[in-house]
């Protein structure tokens, strides 16, 4: 009932529009059917490929240009969290699940502490973790980053394989060891961050690692 009356009043004084043409929509972080994502799908990257060798299968969901790139750059750099709730509904409404493979474990790719702090939260985490839990998956933020890193987007390829080896560590092992894991991040590109940590996981004993990225820019789109 509360959660009713929220939402009602929460509509008055902001009614809710689409992010990308702001015309008004039925509920608050819709689209409507002209902006909605064309290519909205599970889709496979293909193993030959932009696919990194250390994950089982890596999907994606949407390509990475138009409403999709300006919401995630809200959400990173303004830094906007509401801008997660578009992203949700189109998780929650939109998107066939069959392809993916139950995982027993839901791992995001961390942020550097100093990251973190300065813009408040793990946009991975706003992402997905609602989504995990309403499909009843474990979520478990057991990789860290033990040295700093620079910005993977500021970085040619070539520096970004260098700047990420050897970057992150599983700080509960027993929590992975045997287990399928899924590995969720907002933005593939080259695919090395997810890479460097199916790495990690595998090494601590994880028996599979698939990967799950909102948003790619990786040919094939």
């Amino acid at each position: 009932m509360l959660r009713s009356w929220w939402t009602a009043l929460l509509d008055l004084f902001y009614p809710p529009r689409c992010p990308a043409c702001q015309s008004a929509v039925s509920v608050q972080g819709g689209w409507c059917q002209r902006c909605m994502p064309e290519k909205l799908s599970l889709r496979e990257l293909a193993p030959g490929g932009h696919r990194p060798a250390a994950l089982a299968m890596c999907l994606t969901i949407l390509p990475y240009e138009g409403a999709v790139k300006h919401l995630l750059h809200r959400l990173k750099f303004q830094p906007d969290p509401q801008a997660a709730n578009y992203f949700s509904w189109l998780l929650d409404n939109k998107v066939n699940w069959a392809k993916l493979l139950c995982p027993e474990l839901v791992v995001p790719v961390p942020l550097s502490v100093e990251r973190a702090a300065k813009r408040g939260f793990n946009q991975t985490e706003l992402l997905f973790r609602p989504w995990c839990q309403a499909h009843g998956y474990a979520w478990a933020e057991v990789l860290a980053r033990h040295r700093d890193t620079l910005p993977q987007w500021q970085l040619s390829p070539i520096e970004r394989r260098r700047n990420i080896k050897g970057a992150f560590v599983v700080l509960q092992p027993e929590l992975v060891q045997g287990k399928t894991v899924l590995l969720v991040d907002d933005i593939l590109t080259t695919g090395f961050t997810l890479a460097e940590c199916a790495r990690t996981l595998k090494k601590a004993g994880a028996k599979e690692v698939h990967g799950l990225a909102l948003a790619s820019g990786a040919a094939g789109w």
